[in-house]
């Protein structure tokens, strides 16, 4: 069966699968396997990271992982389908494939008692990341480099999604420059963190139904229990309640702009509204909106308004 196509070059392409074949990769054992040089893979690794397909590994310094095909494709084709030139986008049932052919084995969710390390529950926090319904919150005391707590991938995810993303931080997380910048970054998607004195665990939960603790020892386990979790959300809207805002929660003009609109008025083309009532629902004119419709359209290469809807969910874009 041919492999299928998800818009990547072709020595990122074989990269990014190789990845995907392991936790996490230092450049050394990448070199070994590919048999390239140094300067070659550096070079392929850095278009990687501008597609956002890789991220540095939280439990293995200067080591790199693979990001989830679940959350990294839908990102990669959104970055691409708001950009200047609509094209490259690769084949809607491709990527889906892709997606399908890297899923892990099936199972309930709860199933996943114990993780082989920090890059292991990256993994699986993306993946609920890419299906959330509702609302991620994330109870974060310390900062940790390479973690998904910081990730614009799984944040761009939730938000792409239409879902909350609800994060509270221990003060002294702020102290870190990295989180200082992401903190930034959430603010201006309506989404700043919160930040209290003391933050007492690390969780983070979705959607209600399921959470990731870590114990003292920075072991995580998931959570299923309906009153472990009633708990968890207990302790997680005090300290929401109770936490001050980060930093200049001012939205500029332009965030409501451009590529932030045209994922919604795709999302409200999916759910089947007309011009006129997405018009209505993101406070733009008529014109406004058709104008975006006919773009979607265009660069999803629909012929209706419909298909173009399908080709977006298939995508991820909503």
């Amino acid at each position: 069966m041919t492999a299928p196509a998800i818009g990547l070059e072709a020595n990122a392409d074989l990269l990014y699968r190789t990845m995907l074949g392991r936790r996490h990769w230092t450049t050394t054992e990448l070199v070994g396997r590919l048999g390239w040089s140094t300067d070659r893979l550096s070079a392929v690794l850095d278009d990687l990271s501008r597609e956002g397909l890789v991220a540095e590994s939280a439990e293995q310094l200067g080591a790199l992982r693979a990001v989830e095909p679940c959350l990294a494709l839908p990102a990669m084709v959104a970055r691409r389908f708001r950009g200047p030139v609509r094209d490259g986008l690769p084949p809607a049932d491709e990527v889906a494939r892709f997606v399908a052919m890297n899923q892990p084995p099936a199972g309930r969710v709860g199933e996943r008692s114990r993780f082989e390390g920090l890059d292991d529950v990256a993994s699986f926090v993306e993946r609920m990341a890419a299906t959330v319904r509702g609302e991620v919150v994330q109870l974060v005391p310390t900062f940790v480099p390479g973690s998904f707590e910081f990730s614009r991938q799984v944040a761009e995810a939730v938000l792409r999604r239409g879902a909350t993303l609800r994060i509270v931080w221990s003060s002294k997380v702020l102290e870190e420059p990295a989180a200082a910048e992401h903190a930034k970054w959430l603010a201006v998607r309506w989404s700043a963190p919160r930040v209290v004195d003391h933050v007492p665990m690390r969780v983070t939960l979705v959607d209600g139904a399921t959470a990731v603790l870590h114990d003292d020892e920075g072991c995580a386990g998931v959570i299923q229990s309906t009153r472990a979790l009633d708990s968890l959300t207990l302790i997680a809207d005090r300290l929401w309640r109770n936490g001050v805002e980060v930093g200049n929660t001012q939205v500029h003009a332009d965030a409501r702009s451009g590529g932030a609109r045209n994922e919604m008025v795709l999302r409200l083309l999916a759910d089947g509204l007309t011009d006129d009532a997405i018009a209505r629902r993101i406070g733009v004119s008529v014109r406004t909106v058709r104008n975006d419709v006919a773009g979607a359209m265009a660069g999803l290469r629909a012929r209706s308004r419909f298909q173009a809807g399908v080709r977006a969910v298939q995508l991820g874009l909503v």
